[in-house]
């Protein structure tokens, strides 16, 4: 789920590693991270986010969408 980094305007979104499987959170201005568990190079456009893999994210984002209907809905 991309949630927003509380000190800047960036996003930070989950991606799945391809070669252990772990977790690793990735900014929006980044391009390509490495794996802090295996050390694989991970490149945003061919990763696999959160929702492509985590059985709860259709949940969660409708919950991050939600948020963000009611917080454009007040401006």
């Amino acid at each position: 789920m991309p949630e927003k980094c509380k000190g800047s305007k960036l996003r930070v979104a989950i991606y799945r590693c391809p070669s252990c499987y772990e977790t690793v959170e990735i900014f929006s201005d980044e391009k390509k991270a490495s794996c802090t568990h295996c050390g694989t190079p991970i490149l945003v456009t061919m990763a696999n986010k959160c929702m492509e893999w985590c059985a709860l994210a259709g949940s969660c984002m409708s919950k991050t969408v939600k948020k963000q209907a009611k917080k454009n809905k007040k401006t």
